[in-house]
């Protein structure tokens, strides 16, 4: 099957993508909100939240890379492993109504960043984030994937199938079933600012971190789908 016919059956198979899965971060006006990882203890003792409901027909290791993103996009584990990041908008606030993009409801709006992100980024400040979500979509890419893709809000569902409209545009799902994942996720750093690789001075994760999240997410992905049994 070449690629072409992958990256097809990926987006084909999110349209019937139950909830919980789980942003184009423009250097301009999107964040990572600046909050350092958190440590855990026992990384094998984290689990998926309502793993049942997970859905299986996408590949474990695209799974595990777009739980990658949302941990460098978020506090992790906290925001991350109880999916609270889908409902969580730049620097932590949150939001409820997925009917659509927070600022495009009118429930929350932009917050400026500062000065030093905006010179970062080329821009003069006074500039803004609008990133919201799991995937921290800035209003503007939200809007056009979602009008790409026919989106009917902003719930885990379509936030997920964005992400992925982003990683098939840019040839990340190439990289991915590849199994290039160091070169996915430098590619994938031109669109998530929190990715290693990055130089929009938003809080870019080591690779060694990223690197890990994506493990920990292909033994969640594989246990999940029965590939790996449990842990004791």
């Amino acid at each position: 099957m070449n690629r072409t016919a992958i990256a097809a059956l990926v987006l084909a198979a999110v349209l019937f993508w139950p909830r919980r899965v789980s942003a184009e971060t423009d250097p301009a006006t999107s964040d990572t909100a600046p909050i350092q990882p958190q440590a855990i203890d026992n990384p094998d003792a984290v689990e998926l939240q309502d793993a049942e409901i997970q859905s299986m027909s996408l590949p474990v290791n695209v799974n595990a890379f777009l739980y990658m993103i949302r941990s460098c996009e978020h506090r992790y584990p906290t925001d991350v492993v109880n999916d609270e990041c889908y409902e969580i908008f730049y620097g932590g606030t949150r939001f409820v109504d997925l009917s659509d993009h927070p600022v495009i409801t009118g429930e929350l709006a932009p917050v400026p960043l500062p000065e030093r992100m905006c010179r970062a980024a080329g821009l003069k400040s006074p500039c803004y984030s609008t990133a919201a979500g799991a995937y921290q979509f800035i209003r503007p890419t939200w809007q056009r994937l979602r009008n790409k893709l026919g989106l009917d809000d902003f719930g885990f569902a379509s936030q997920d199938q964005a992400a992925l409209e982003l990683l098939r545009e840019t040839g990340v799902i190439d990289l991915i079933e590849d199994g290039e994942i160091e070169n996915a996720i430098r590619k994938a750093s031109k669109i998530w600012a929190s990715l290693p690789g990055n130089t929009y001075q938003q809080n870019p994760k080591a690779m060694t971190f990223a690197l890990d999240r994506f493990a920990e997410g292909q033994r969640l992905y594989a246990q999940a789908s029965g590939e790996l049994p449990p842990l004791p």
